[in-house]
């Protein structure tokens, strides 16, 4: 029996994706956490002795955090805790500013679906914020989805996409399946098990124990789904109280963290979508983890595209100029206007409060989110005073991006920068002045005429429009309009991109 205990701890963290996070470009393997052991030790933050946090403590912390569970203190919760705190802090380091990135979309789909916005905290435990992740059983994702469950919430998987790690598709997939799971077993911990171990193994458990509740329950559940709710309670933990065992998350770029999405139905290449907004390609790889291709495939129901937020209305611009079939829009346009101000990509303004509230309250009172606004502000609390102040971003919109044109070295010399003032040369006997000339100075050169230059491709036998737009990052319709054309044929000569 002990044996067979010890390969299901083994398994247990195999499966988990706690810091399990690992790139698909290279082969999964198996987690490095160790089973948390139940110990009642003290709880030492980084610092030593001198930071060290009892039971009494950690319990007023779990207690100020407002969950969908019981968050009750127990030495496997500790042990998760420790493993973050003492063992993995690079990792953590990691995650908790991956949470800047994708804890606003979480929230955002949460609320759509009339759910609790600390299931985001499931994330963490599932895959560590990682949207590559992968287990060795192939869960996948920032959600761990296997592929028949994924299936059954519309993600697809094939030689172009991996929606199980693309976050807005994954995220809405998630969110339907937890709210399933609530309404069959009407508690979040219950639900958070199934979603772990599926519906059958927590019905049969509930069945065993004959009670409902988790805690109850737990020993009849497999090895794995019995630490879960735990793990889940220390990734609530360690989300809110980082700062308090001295680990400063790495935070992402702002392009990174105020993000918005669209669903395109048209075939368009990350170059597409960098030369249309000025984003560079790594960012758009990035932010869109579910494309294999650095390419969005055509198709009828539309691929989520996720951008920086200040880009979106010059990104809507260019989906429109290469669709014929539909329109694009902004949502809400009031929301994509903003001052002349900032460094040209932000800019920041500082607000006083006029009464006592909470971050979340002050968050949705101003639109944004309160990950967001206790990073910038450096809060290690949820409270805000009367009179405190607070920096807050918001994003200098692009309109119309426009690649930065340099003029030839002759177009630069014979190009003055201002009308140039000399004395009038006396006009040869016999000759005629040449147009019209104000005395004293001379005319202006007119301006250079510019050529465009084009990259081309000679259409091979049996080449597809959609070969030659994989071929080149871009997609069939860039490559229709910059030809006029609908269809191509063997020897043809095709304007690919302007150079």
């Amino acid at each position: 029996m002990t044996f067979f205990r010890q390969v299901g701890l083994v398994l247990l963290f195999a499966n988990m994706c706690s810091f399990l996070a690992i790139s698909q470009v290279d082969p999964p393997v198996s987690g490095d956490l160790e089973d948390p052991a139940d110990t009642s030790e003290v709880l030492t933050a980084k610092g030593g002795a001198a930071n060290a946090i009892t039971d009494k403590e950690l319990k007023e912390r779990l207690a100020s955090i407002s969950s969908c569970v019981d968050m009750r203190i127990n030495g496997v919760v500790k042990g998760y805790i420790r493993t973050y705190v003492e063992h993995k802090t690079e990792k953590a380091k990691i995650m908790l500013g991956k949470r800047l990135t994708y804890f606003p979309l979480y929230e955002a789909k949460f609320k759509e679906y009339g759910l609790p916005d600390d299931l985001k905290y499931l994330s963490v435990v599932e895959s560590a914020l990682n949207a590559k992740a992968v287990s060795r059983v192939g869960a996948t994702g920032l959600w761990q989805f296997m592929p028949s469950t994924g299936g059954e919430y519309g993600l697809h998987t094939n030689n172009a996409v991996e929606d199980r790690s693309n976050p807005v598709k994954s995220t809405d997939a998630a969110a339907r399946h937890l709210r399933d799971l609530y309404k069959k077993f009407d508690d979040w911990a219950l639900a958070l098990a199934a979603y772990n171990s599926g519906a059958g193994r927590v019905s049969s458990a509930i069945k065993r124990a004959g009670s409902r509740d988790f805690w109850q329950i737990q020993r009849f559940l497999p090895l794995e789904t019995r630490n879960y709710v735990p793990a889940f309670i220390a990734a609530t933990y360690i989300c809110n109280y980082f700062y308090a065992h001295d680990i400063t998350p790495y935070d992402p770029d702002m392009d990174q963290q105020l993000t918005d999405y669209i669903n395109v139905y048209e075939g368009v290449s990350f170059q597409d979508i960098a030369d249309a907004t000025g984003i560079s390609v790594e960012v758009i790889k990035e932010l869109n983890p579910g494309f294999k291709r650095d390419y969005v495939p055509p198709t009828t129901d539309g691929n989520f595209v996720v951008a920086p937020k200040r880009v979106m209305p010059a990104l809507i611009r260019y989906l429109n100029s290469i669709s014929n079939a539909r329109s694009y829009k902004l949502e809400k346009p009031e929301e994509y206007t903003s001052p002349e101000l900032g460094d040209g990509r932000y800019w920041q303004s500082t607000a006083t409060l006029r009464e006592a509230m909470t971050v979340q309250e002050y968050a949705k009172r101003v639109g944004m989110c309160a990950e967001h606004i206790k990073a910038w502000n450096d809060l290690t609390h949820n409270y805000l005073s009367a009179g405190q102040k607070l920096k807050l971003f918001r994003p200098v919109f692009v309109q119309k991006h426009a690649a930065i044109k340099i003029d030839a070295p002759d177009a630069v010399k014979n190009k003055p920068s201002a009308p140039s003032v000399k004395k009038q040369e006396p006009t040869p006997t016999g000759a005629k002045p040449s147009g019209k000339q104000t005395a004293g100075i001379s005319p202006t050169p007119p301006e250079p005429v510019r050529v465009k230059q084009w990259q081309y491709h000679t259409v091979k036998r049996n080449e597809s429009l959609e070969d030659i737009a994989r071929l080149y990052s871009t997609s069939v319709e860039s490559i229709k309009k910059n030809n006029n054309c609908q269809n191509i044929k063997f020897g043809n000569r095709l304007k690919i991109r302007e150079l």
